[in-house]
């Protein structure tokens, strides 16, 4: 076989390498790993204190410090989250991808890199070159916060606890021998077996051919039993297993060479050989079998353990109590004796956990409801939305009517604000947001998104019949006389039968459709006066009336003409006499292009561009620069701002104007 030096990165995959330490600590092992790609690089769970400056050297003899561009923590515990400390000595200037329950413990280590919350993103992050990974959200395996990482483009899962395993015989690539030292793992940390399961079938639906966890071994073949182990592995404090007779061939000390090979698995073969000399138990550690006993069937199971814990000590019987309590309920055995005082203390200790684990939960559920939950109307959040919007996209296929969703905006809240003031306009949220989660069945999803924004997401209808219920919201609302004046909704919807084929298997491309398209279509619907719904993209009133034109110029002939002319092509122009006015309308309501004089008061419009270029949504809608003082430098500064169309003045009016036809025939 060929031998695998450990004191070097080691390279598992395409682009993916194992930049751990070759030491085990407690038998226990922990792997950090580094995707590089065009020389950007994401690290994976980086290491503790007693590894973290290996890991470090490691990784810098692969990629230098400002080329990493962020570290993925798949929870929030030390041994892989310490590490951190060292990068930033080392002048790490990148971000800290996890969940946001993870991020609220993490940041008490001090730490002075940003965070990236997974759940805020879609559950997904984009190297600077394009590169995408996915993330996989698994609460309570065994944090709140726990994540896996998904390397689309080499089917590899970055497991993080997932998959782990304990055993005294390391090795960088998991053998036939695995298994059982994952399930020694798992029966100790994670808490059920039916919260498990969940996180394996959701694996059903990821190509997977490389299992990367943050301790045990890395995972290659047989990818399936692996997940198959797990999703059927009973575990968890308050376990109830299925009850089975004793082996009829091999009796008690069958039993008993299942406790052998998971000592082995967990203290090696010289130490358990080492315990056994010159005992009443000869044992065989290559076949991990008792192959003889002096000790009567009736008093091996008793004895067994009682010579167990007077070699050695409690440590090794705690290292097997969870097994051990599992094969006495699972074959209705007593528990021996030598676990008794264990026991209490574990039963005892188990009733302490309970009522903290529950104090937890009530904190953390608390704690959720604060994150997830809009102060003003107490309406689900933005951040909600978008994770049950994901939720419902997975499960998309199974869902009879697909599923709606619907964004409605109030028309004239700016007005109530400005004339009644600010108060006034959360009183109106709130009775609308009232008046939306009375008038919806119980499975509608009703959320706030900011501003005077809802959204109601549906799985339970047809396009047609959201439609029919849309509209009998819209005109409930403009009927209601709790508003201190009539209010009006804009509304935009979006069915899943309008998803194209190509992206049903991509989620975060479906919700940036959705997204886009029920704004969209919002737009439509004020544009049209305000108090419809909008539910296709093609306006009643022509398409280019829905594109919106940010004119900025300096008052006068030439500004009016073309004001003009724009109008009479079908377009919305709206004015700005300087460049601070036309920051501030866009910034509040951006527009679908920008034409702006270089030489306006307060900013110029370069300094403009700049400007809404520190904001990715601005920064990507057209800007069309003019000016009567083009010159070499002014064109060369505009180029480096992402401007590709610097006209000089007087304008080639019908040039300017075929130019918009096609960015504006493009973008509606």
């Amino acid at each position: 076989m060929h031998m695998i030096d450990l004191t070097k990165p080691v390279l598992i995959t395409q682009d993916l390498w194992w930049v751990g330490s070759e030491s085990t600590y407690e038998n226990l092992q922990c792997n950090p790993y580094l995707l590089i790609k065009e020389g950007k690089g994401i690290l994976f769970d980086p290491g503790s204190a007693l590894d973290g400056k290996e890991v470090l050297a490691k990784t810098l003899s692969l990629i230098s410090m400002e080329n990493l561009e962020a570290i993925v923590l798949s929870h929030q515990d030390p041994d892989l989250c310490y590490a951190i400390s060292y990068f930033e000595e080392a002048g790490f200037q990148g971000v800290l991808c996890c969940h946001e329950r993870a991020a609220l413990l993490i940041k008490y280590y001090g730490f002075i890199s940003p965070f990236y919350l997974v759940n805020h993103h879609q559950y997904s992050y984009t190297m600077q070159n394009g590169t995408s990974i996915g993330f996989i959200f698994t609460p309570y395996l065994h944090f709140p916060g726990a994540i896996m990482s998904y390397l689309p483009e080499q089917k590899a899962l970055i497991s993080g606890d997932l998959f782990g395993s304990i055993t005294a015989d390391w090795q960088l690539y998991a053998d036939d021998a695995y298994i059982d030292g994952m399930k020694a793992f798992h029966e100790v940390y994670m808490p059920s077996h039916e919260i498990l399961k969940v996180a394996m079938e959701s694996l059903d639906s990821y190509s997977i051919t490389l299992i990367c966890p943050q301790h045990g071994s890395v995972i290659r073949e047989n990818i399936q039993k692996y997940i198959d182990t797990l999703k059927e592995m009973p575990c968890g404090l308050f376990l109830q297993p299925r009850k089975q007779s004793v082996p009829l061939d091999g009796g008690i000390r069958a039993l008993l060479d299942q406790v052998v090979t998971r000592l082995i698995t967990i203290h090696g073969q010289k130490a358990v050989r080492t315990a056994f000399e010159q005992s009443p138990f000869t044992i065989n550690t290559k076949k991990k079998v008792i192959s003889k006993t002096s000790i009567g069937e009736s008093e091996l199971w008793e004895q067994f353990f009682s010579y167990l814990e007077q070699k050695k000590g409690v440590g090794w019987l705690t290292s097997i109590s969870s097994f051990v309590e599992l094969l006495s309920k699972q074959y209705d055995l007593p528990l021996p004796l030598s676990f008794s005082t264990l026991a209490v203390k574990t039963e005892q200790q188990a009733m302490e956990n309970a009522q903290e684990l529950r104090e937890a939960q009530q904190r953390l559920k608390e704690l959720e409801e604060s994150l997830y939950r809009d102060p003003v109307t107490k309406l689900y959040n933005n951040e909600f939305y978008l994770a049950y919007l994901q939720k419902a996209l997975y499960q998309l296929e199974k869902q009879e009517h697909g599923l709606s969703i619907l964004v409605l905006g109030i028309d004239n809240l700016d007005r109530i604000n400005l004339d009644f003031q600010s108060s006034e306009g959360d009183r109106t949220m709130r009775i609308l947001a009232d008046l939306l989660v009375r008038n919806v069945e119980d499975h509608v999803q009703v959320c706030r998104l900011s501003g005077g924004l809802f959204s109601l997401l549906c799985t339970s209808l047809s396009k047609s019949q959201a439609i029919e219920r849309a509209n009998s919201l819209r005109n409930l609302i403009a009927s209601e006389e709790r508003f201190i004046v009539p209010i009006t909704v804009s509304m935009g919807l979006f069915h899943s039968d309008e998803i194209p084929l190509e992206l049903h298997h991509d989620t975060e491309g479906m919700i940036s459709l959705i997204n886009q398209t029920t704004l969209f279509r919002l737009r439509l619907a004020r544009k049209q006066g305000g108090g419809v719904l909008i539910s296709s993209s093609e306006s009643k009133i022509g398409s280019r009336s829905a594109f919106t034109i940010v004119l900025v110029d300096n008052p006068g002939f030439d500004r009016d003409l073309l004001k003009q002319a724009l109008e009479k092509e079908g377009y919305r122009v709206q004015i700005c006499s300087n460049g601070l006015e036309a920051k501030r309308l866009i910034t509040e309501s951006p527009p679908d292009l920008i034409v702006s004089e270089l030489l306006v008061p307060k900013l110029s419009g370069l300094t403009l561009r700049r400007d809404l270029l520190t904001r990715p949504s601005l920064g990507r809608i057209p800007f069309l620069l003019m000016s009567v003082n083009k010159q070499e430098r002014t064109v060369g500064r505009a180029y480096e701002l992402g401007i590709r169309h610097f006209f000089s003045r007087p304008l080639p009016l019908y040039e300017l104007i075929g130019l918009i036809k096609l960015i504006s025939e493009k973008g509606v």
